[in-house]
């Protein structure tokens, strides 16, 4: 039996640590719950626990509002409409383009690692199954001309996103999870909360603490889903990983992952995982799957575009590498290799 294995419930992408070197003089009120695909976590800081709590249901409001907005499966979404086998053009709110146009831009930046159009390649894999199958290299193959981000376009003047194809499929999972996180921080930095957190499944990001303490934040070994590979910490900003760890299934002691390369149609297959440190989750979650699928040097020359940008890569034969600029950049406080 092929049994898809999946990090979702165990937290294992991220571990926000607590109570580091000094006294904690703001009390943390915690949340988790189920949203976009995943699981939530949201941390925030303050003295008073009904105002933490009003800002973590506005900013889970958020989130929920943007999960419906941006979910292909979702009748109500846009995006259900753009992903009928009919379809190759729609309407689009302008919150739709603007994400879908920023991640065409990464598309290029990263040379297609990014890549929207991977949907009819998800569907086949079906990750999503508890039993998922392994596709054939001729239903791999029937598929990958509808595939590439240069088969998209918008219409800004007519608010429309067109396909060259109706059998090309969209994703923004790769993106929009990120950019929720944005929004639900900016939610909290509006509520004026003391120090905030918000951890989506991997994609995480941090609201500066008034008490000027850091956040510390460990970044999971790839290999040993209960160890800490090293832990790095954040006054603000992101911190995403991409990983072949997430979400998986095991064939002939093969490792098929949720993470394609939009080329071949096949998992990506040069890392152990990336992280990316960004100010903003939603361009540190495109780019980390973008540079993972560009494999580990090619991934690092794409950081060279963004200088207030640092990755970390686990090859596929455990060496870690990273970008000229992460020391500089990154504060580690324990490396484990």
């Amino acid at each position: 039996m092929r049994k898809l294995f999946s990090g979702i419930l165990l937290f294992s992408v991220m571990f926000v640590l607590f109570g580091c070197n000094s006294e904690e003089t703001l009390k943390p009120y915690k949340t988790t719950r189920f949203a976009l695909g995943t699981v939530i976590e949201i941390t925030v800081l303050d003295d008073s626990e009904s105002h933490a709590n009003a800002a973590i249901n506005a900013a889970m409001a958020e989130i929920n509002r943007i999960g419906a907005l941006f979910y292909e499966g979702n009748p109500e979404s846009p995006l259900y409409q753009f992903s009928q086998p009919t379809c190759d053009r729609v309407v689009m709110p302008a919150e739709v383009l603007n994400l879908i146009q920023r991640g065409l831009r990464i598309s290029e930046l990263t040379g297609g690692g990014f890549d929207m159009t991977v949907g009819a390649l998800l569907k086949l894999w079906d990750f999503k199954s508890e039993n998922p199958t392994l596709p054939t290299e001729e239903q791999i193959k029937a598929v990958l001309p509808f595939v590439g981000y240069h088969k998209l376009s918008i219409d800004l003047d007519r608010k429309l996103l067109i396909a060259s194809s109706p059998l090309t499929m969209l994703t923004t999972g790769g993106i929009a999870k990120g950019y929720a996180v944005d929004r639900a921080i900016e939610i909290l930095a509006q509520r004026r909360v003391k120090g905030a957190l918000v951890n989506a499944g991997g994609d995480l990001r941090v609201l500066p603490r008034t008490d000027r303490k850091k956040w510390r934040v460990g970044i999971q070994d790839p290999r040993n889903r209960n160890d800490l590979l090293m832990v790095i910490e954040l006054d603000s900003g992101a911190v995403v990983t991409s990983g072949d760890y997430q979400k998986y299934f095991m064939v002939n002691g093969k490792r098929y992952h949720h993470i394609l390369n939009p080329k071949t149609g096949y998992p990506a297959d040069s890392c152990q995982s990336v992280t990316v440190v960004a100010p903003s989750a939603e361009m540190a979650d495109a780019l980390a799957t973008g540079m993972f699928v560009a494999g580990p040097q090619k991934g690092l020359d794409i950081l060279t575009n963004f200088p207030s940008i640092a990755g970390l890569i686990i090859r596929s034969d455990g060496k870690i590498i990273r970008s000229a600029n992460w020391d500089n950049l990154v504060k580690q406080s324990e490396v484990k290799k």
